[in-house]
């Protein structure tokens, strides 16, 4: 609660406006503009400034991640802003638990007025009993507005409508009817046809891609409107985008849906589905490839697959540990039989399979790598005097982890507590009248089970943490592998695996090797 000699105080405003998806499907009629205008001539009526106008149109009340709900908390923490103004409380949150966060710890805590013009709520005139209450009509109001929206998308997806947001490449939807898909007959349906006619004649899904690159197909990302990804300076194929597009039933006119969804109305988290639940409709568009033909090339696509990864394939040496220091990308592995000695070489993943358009040509016998990394773990290893020396090795590479564990016991240890106090309002809220038995126990089972859960990782994390041994455990374990170097003269796998993050390989002949225990090596 605000003091009463800040009345007279200079109030520099902020209006926040916000319109979801979900207000428009429901026939709001309050638009963005109309908030803003509403708001504005309020602040302007009593003679306050007005330092700035946020809106969020077309984001969920649900979440808290907005673009310019964001840009005002952090002009809010400059101090640039003491008084917060929206149309109503359902347009700062619907989120129950973050809303209350926000009017009671946030906004207290910067010495923040908070005014819901239609709901009659103004923090400086005191506490509002009725605030809680309200937050979780709101919420239950965005739970169910979200159960609904979810069950009009699966009564389509079982009818067998598009929902996706983007046609699937080589398609695009009908303009009569948007959950529909229609041949796009451009360059991307040439380019299905050309991957499959490709693939049939025995090209490789690498090759398919190499080729479609040069042919000047646009990529499945390129396609899509308003694509723009500024890291990425070179837009290729590969063959995972081969691979999508020969196993995607779409090209037979069939729709499969439903392979992951939400993990609640309230975060953007999505988890797989089960294949079993999957949502499949057949003959529901124009096919672009022959049904004959799609399922022949599923059973070649699974005959190359047994042949690939057949009993006692050889992993080699430094399979998915080398990296070109220059781009990035995986060292790949050739044969070299051209040399009087052929040999097994690792050479620029991209520019095996790009060219000089993405990398440059420089290779490594795997030979020379392995000795080199070789004599630099003997070399480490002769270097240990004593027990503490390598201690300290060891501590400085689990010392990130428990500094992690940490931070997550802390953020779990805060959203506990937070549940809990959500809890004990929510009990007052229910001896003041302000929510009947039912809406409380339905509210405390729901908080309960999340309790529940951040308390089980709680207790995990707890003890992981206050286990003494840990450490000295890591330590021996790190002091063993390097200690058993000193006498060996051949390197495995298995060693690669226990010591070496990954090694990276330059141009100019220079190595670094990542250990899992210590810091970087550099070589010439």
């Amino acid at each position: 609660m605000l003091k009463k000699n800040v009345l007279n105080r200079t109030w520099n405003c902020a209006i926040y406006c916000r319109l979801s998806k979900e207000d428009l499907s429901k026939g709001y009629s309050e638009s963005i503009k109309t908030q803003e205008k509403e708001l504005t001539r309020y602040v302007l009526e009593n003679n306050w400034n007005l330092v700035g106008v946020y809106i969020d149109d077309g984001v969920s009340g649900t979440t808290f991640e907005r673009d310019d709900f964001k840009r005002m908390i952090d002009d809010v923490e400059c101090g640039l802003i003491n008084c917060i103004i929206t149309k109503d409380l359902s347009r700062l949150g619907r989120d129950y638990i973050e809303t209350g966060r926000y009017l009671e710890k946030v906004f207290p805590e910067y010495g923040v007025r908070y005014i819901a013009l239609n709901d009659g709520v103004d923090t400086l005139k005191g506490e509002d009993d009725s605030i809680p209450f309200r937050n979780v009509v709101n919420d239950m109001y965005a739970k169910d507005i979200s159960k609904k929206i979810r069950f009009n998308l699966h009564s389509k997806m079982k009818e067998g409508l598009y929902i996706g947001a983007f046609a699937p490449y080589g398609y695009t939807k009908d303009p009569d009817n948007k959950n529909r898909l229609v041949p796009a007959n451009d360059i991307t349906t040439q380019a299905v046809k050309r991957i499959f006619s490709l693939y049939t004649e025995g090209f490789g899904k690498q090759k398919i891609a190499k080729i479609l690159t040069d042919e000047g197909y646009p990529t499945p990302a390129e396609s899509k409107r308003n694509y723009a990804n500024p890291s990425q300076k070179i837009k290729m194929w590969n063959s995972n985008a081969v691979h999508r597009i020969l196993t995607n039933e779409v090209y037979i006119g069939t729709v499969v849906q439903h392979k992951r969804k939400k993990v609640s109305y309230k975060v953007k988290k999505v988890k797989d589905v089960p294949e079993e639940e999957w949502i499949k409709k057949t003959h529901m568009h124009e096919p672009i490839i022959d049904e004959n033909i799609f399922w022949q090339v599923q059973d070649i696509i699974q005959e190359r697959a047994k042949l690939k990864f057949r009993p006692g394939h050889v992993t080699h040496l430094f399979s998915g540990k080398a990296k070109c220091g220059d781009c990035g990308s995986y060292m790949g592995y050739f044969y070299d039989k051209d040399r009087k000695a052929p040999c097994w070489k690792l050479i620029c993943g991209a520019f095996r399979k790009y060219g000089s358009k993405a990398c440059t040509m420089h290779s490594i016998p795997e030979e020379k790598l392995k000795q080199i990394v070789l004599d630099d773990l003997k070399s480490i290893a002769n270097e240990i005097v004593d027990f503490n020396e390598l201690t300290k090795i060891a501590e400085d590479s689990i010392e990130e982890k428990y500094i992690e564990q940490k931070k997550e016991y802390e953020e779990y240890k805060k959203k506990y507590l937070e549940f809990q106090n959500t809890f004990k309002q929510m009990y007052y809220d229910k001896i003041k009248g302000l929510i009947n038995e039912e809406q409380f126990k339905m509210l405390s089972d729901e908080l309960q089970s999340e309790m529940k859960i951040y308390h089980e990782k709680l207790n995990k994390i707890e003890g992981q943490l206050n286990s003494n041994d840990v450490k000295a455990i890591l330590i021996q374990q790190a002091y063993d592998k390097i200690k058993n170097i000193i006498d060996m003269q051949d390197l495995t796998r298995q060693m690669i695996e226990n010591l070496i993050d990954f090694v990276e390989i330059f141009k100019d002949n220079r190595i670094k090797i990542h250990y899992k225990f210590s810091n970087l090596k550099n070589f010439s």
